[in-house]
């Protein structure tokens, strides 16, 4: 849905986080590599560690298509890579 959706990249984006959401850092604890990948994507996406899924909303839905587009890539590339 991330990479085919008609909807906006932003909306793409807040619908894809609560996908990487349900993931915990502590499943790559074997892979540093992934696991520093996964922390990256969370930085971008929920800056503020409060409620991650509430400010992940509000950040996609004020990113430029760029931006959004940016971590849409990571977030397909991580994807694919655990998969």
């Amino acid at each position: 849905m991330l990479a085919s959706s008609p909807e906006s990249i932003q909306t793409r984006l807040i619908d894809a986080t609560e996908s990487l959401l349900s993931v915990t850092i502590d499943e790559f604890a074997c892979d540093p590599e992934l696991t520093i990948k996964f922390a990256r994507i969370l930085d971008l996406i929920a800056v503020d560690r409060g409620d991650v899924e509430a400010t992940a909303v509000e950040t996609a839905a004020h990113m430029s298509d760029a931006q959004a587009g940016l971590i849409a890539d990571l977030v397909c590339d991580f994807l694919y890579e655990i998969a």
